[in-house]
């Protein structure tokens, strides 16, 4: 069961099947007080590398919308749309540019997104209940479909709407995954972002959780807590995107910061915030720099 091995597993774990017997790697972010190194600890168990591909260059990100989700000035889609156009080149991002490959490589501080191009809307093909498997399921619909493009050196984002529920997504926060048998002859990287509501959004989102207030930056608690969570599985994404490269005794760059907000500010709307880009707040998790030794927000 997939759900089980999300929630007691790291990168570092390799299992059998869990879809189609896959083979897959998958690593989960955690909910809110679920065990996790602290700065310190985790500078003492840093991350190594295990000698596999990282995600090099220019990598393009794409986003499934599953179901139903707001839009407007402070709508889900156009909160998580913008951050998704800002977020490369950007001081967070910039952290993951301490990680390199067997050959010295670096990951670029580059990544491209155009909301018109790539973005695809799905009208719960698959029902509202998406099981055990459904996040697989919809991004090889995505794909095979011709929704968006299948492309090398990308990575697939599924944000599910709060309507819709699933033993996949249940229990933690959003996880990243790769596979060999979604797409004919190509290893897709791919994540879960869902848009939680009720008590999966409160064990989920930092403001409600560290800094116990009952807003967020955009005054969108779902898509921010998104936007936390996809940091998250962004940067464990380009660092260890098939379990083979980057993590450590306590997981990938991601999992050594969670929750973890590093020096934050007040927003406009009175909520805590950390990141600003383009023209909007933010409260997105730190992120484990591999030359610092610790959980750092941005890197200049």
């Amino acid at each position: 069961m997939k759900q089980a091995f999300l929630s007691v597993t790291f990168a570092a774990a390799c299992a059998a099947s869990l879809w189609g017997q896959t083979g897959s790697v998958v690593n989960a972010r955690q909910m809110f007080g679920y065990p996790v190194y602290t700065e310190e600890a985790g500078a003492r168990a840093k991350i190594s590398y295990h000698g596999g591909p990282i995600l090099l260059g220019t990598n393009t990100l794409y986003i499934i919308y599953y179901g139903t989700v707001s839009s407007g000035t402070n709508g889900t889609s156009t909160i998580i749309n913008d951050f998704f156009s800002n977020v490369g080149g950007s001081g967070n991002y910039n952290v993951n540019t301490t990680y390199y490959d067997s050959a010295g490589n670096h990951i670029s501080n580059s990544l491209a997104f155009s909301a018109a191009a790539n973005t695809y809307h799905d009208n719960y093909s698959i029902g509202k209940n998406i099981g055990s498997n459904g996040i697989e399921k919809i991004v090889a619909n995505a794909l095979n479909g011709g929704h968006l493009p299948i492309a090398p050196a990308s990575i697939y984002f599924v944000v599910t709407a709060p309507d819709v529920t699933g033993s996949e997504i249940s229990g933690l926060c959003a996880f990243h995954g790769n596979s060999t048998k979604l797409v004919t002859g190509m290893n897709i990287v791919y994540s879960a972002i869902p848009d939680f509501g009720g008590a999966a959004l409160k064990g989920c989102d930092g403001n409600i959780q560290v800094f116990h207030e009952n807003n967020s930056p955009n005054s969108n608690l779902g898509a921010d807590d998104a936007l936390d969570s996809f940091m998250h599985e962004l940067s464990e994404s380009v660092t260890d995107p098939y379990g083979t490269a980057w993590f450590g005794p306590g997981g990938e760059n991601g999992d050594l910061c969670n929750f973890n907000y590093g020096t934050t500010y007040i927003a406009p709307n009175g909520t805590h915030a950390n990141t600003h880009l383009g023209t909007r707040d933010y409260l997105v998790q730190t992120i484990f720099s591999n030359t610092e030794n610790k959980c750092l927000n941005t890197l200049p």
